[in-house]
């Protein structure tokens, strides 16, 4: 992974353009058995969905709990999120005429507001993807750490994004793509011996956290 395909982080706030974006987070859980089945019906939804959202990334979980797929869109703004929703809502999600579907959730996030959006390429092709609770009123001291940490942070450890929920519980989601689960370890200890890492105060708020080792859709943008 080369960390120049990725725009730079400094800490500063984006332009009101990008801080206007709004990410669009769906989880499939399907039998596992059907999972090929499921990812050829996922990415040709995304794909082909005609409601403003743009196909950034879909992934398969590789470990922990299994018979799931993300997949990461991007809104322009927040009313062309919410028509999507509402249409969704309305007429049926695409995915629920999938037979081997049991579930779906979708959810409305936002980046931190100095994180670029997200670039689509090949930059993995394995990616972490962090999940975490926090403690209730715990986001912005979490945005304060990280504004100041994940700028060198990114520079040995290229994030594709960090973003907060704006829905349910205080919650952040942040992917990180790797060479391989090797390279990640090998990363997070370099930025933990340079004291790169974790960012001041921010670790505290976390409640609960997840982390899935998740590979690509085969034909999401984000590889």
């Amino acid at each position: 992974m080369n960390p120049q395909q990725l725009e730079a982080i400094t800490g500063q706030d984006q332009p009101a353009v990008i801080t206007a974006v709004r990410y669009e987070w769906t989880t499939v859980q399907f039998a596992l058995v059907d999972q090929a089945e499921v990812a050829k019906h996922t990415d040709a939804w995304a794909l082909s969905a005609d409601d403003g959202g743009e196909y950034l990334g879909g992934w398969s979980s590789e470990n922990g709990r299994l018979g799931r797929i993300w997949v990461l869109r991007q809104f322009d703004t927040i009313d062309t999120l919410l028509d999507a929703r509402h249409r969704q809502r309305l007429h049926g999600h695409p995915l629920s005429q999938v037979l081997s579907v049991r579930s779906l959730s979708v959810e409305t996030f936002t980046a931190f507001p100095f994180v670029p959006t997200v670039t689509a390429g090949s930059h993995g092709p394995v990616y972490e993807i962090r999940d975490y609770r926090l403690i209730p009123g715990g986001l912005p001291a979490t945005i304060t750490g990280w504004r100041t940490a994940l700028p060198r942070r990114h520079s040995i450890d290229p994030v594709t994004v960090v973003m907060y929920a704006l829905d349910g519980v205080d919650r952040i989601i942040h992917i990180w793509p790797f060479d391989s689960p090797n390279e990640r370890l090998s990363k997070r200890k370099q930025a933990y011996d340079e004291k790169a890492w974790p960012p001041s105060g921010a670790p505290q708020t976390i409640a609960e956290a997840d982390s899935t080792m998740a590979w690509p859709l085969p034909q999401s943008p984000l590889q």
